[in-house]
């Protein structure tokens, strides 16, 4: 037979008082009740085993206590590992994370987007497939964020605008990764990118060709290979690479590894054949038989930045805020001095 569950009315009524006594105590709100009434009704509904109902509290509080994160790609170890921190901090404000993973598809952006605000979420973490940050689409996720009326930071990946958001400086870090290779000899530098319609393959291209310029080289646009962060773009970024430049910056380490595979395919050795660097410094990085030169995103503190800040905008949606975060430089052995 199936235990009766125990009612807000239960706890009530054992304790000689209101059920709306319970209700703002158990739900720490307000009241005119003595301490040891606050107490014989905590102690109360514990030995009782109440549990609140919390479609029933979402609507006396009007919150939910639950966060929406969208990612475009959960096999890719960055946004995997960004996930993980983003979970643990939410969690330590008192929120469940929902977490939707896109597979870099604008319909799946839409179809979550509008999973999550009937959802009631309090709030929403974005990282936007590429295809939703072309003009037009974005000004569809734009409308559909306007009338929602939920707060919401977009991670790593934004639209140009206002919206706050929590990012790495690309920038700097492809500069600085490029005057690495050149400090090292190189000037004949291929690049594999990722989807130039996100800003960050953008301003890692923009640092490049910075560095590039200072030291009077030119990057040939055959020499820059344009795809999707995943090994299959490395794998086609090393078929046109490998046999004409001394060195290939592969925009994020997935695309690395599938250089890697495919020297390994060719007879070619890294870094004696061609050096290569990475960016992210995902795991797998560090145990490859020759281990990645790669740029080091500061994944736990953009994850910590984005949870604290969407919690001050759960209470405050007027608040808005860039944070832009420093990336490090991290040389291992795949690039040769030549």
């Amino acid at each position: 037979m199936k235990k009766k569950t125990t009612t807000l009315k239960d706890v009530a009524v054992t304790c000689g008082v209101s059920s709306t006594a319970v209700s703002l105590v158990l739900n720490d709100r307000p009241s005119n009740l003595s301490e040891k009434t606050k107490e014989l009704i905590k102690a109360t509904a514990k030995s009782l085993g109440y549990r609140p109902d919390p479609t029933a509290r979402s609507l006396a509080t009007k919150k939910t206590n639950t966060i929406g994160v969208i990612i475009p790609d959960i096999s890719n170890a960055f946004f995997s590992e960004a996930v993980r921190h983003i979970q643990i901090e939410l969690s330590k404000h008192g929120y469940d994370m929902f977490l939707c993973n896109t597979e870099e598809k604008h319909a799946n952006d839409l179809k979550y987007l509008e999973l999550l605000i009937s959802r009631n979420v309090d709030g929403l973490i974005l990282t936007m497939s590429a295809e939703s940050l072309t003009p037009e689409h974005q000004n569809v996720i734009k409308q559909m964020l306007k009338e929602a009326k939920i707060p919401y930071v977009l991670f790593d990946r934004f639209f140009e605008g206002n919206e706050s958001k929590v990012y790495v400086d690309n920038e700097s870090s492809g500069y600085e990764m490029t005057k690495h290779l050149i400090h090292n000899g190189h000037k004949n530098i291929g690049v594999i990118t990722g989807p130039l319609v996100l800003n960050s393959s953008r301003d890692r291209l923009k640092g490049v060709t910075r560095a590039l310029n200072e030291a009077g080289i030119e990057l040939s646009k055959d020499h820059i290979v344009t795809g999707f962060y995943d090994m299959e773009t490395g794998r086609i970024g090393a078929k046109k690479l490998l046999d004409q430049v001394s060195a290939i910056f592969a925009f994020n380490d997935l695309q690395a590894f599938g250089v890697i595979e495919t020297a390994k395919r060719m007879g070619k050795q890294i870094p004696n054949d061609v050096s290569l660097v990475g960016f992210d410094d995902i795991f797998y990085s560090t145990i490859l038989e020759t281990q990645l030169t790669t740029v080091r995103q500061p994944i736990f503190d953009m994850s910590k930045a984005i949870s604290d800040l969407l919690i001050r905008m759960v209470s405050d949606i007027e608040h808005h805020e860039v944070i832009k975060l420093p990336a490090v430089l991290v040389q291992r052995h795949s690039v040769k001095k030549i």
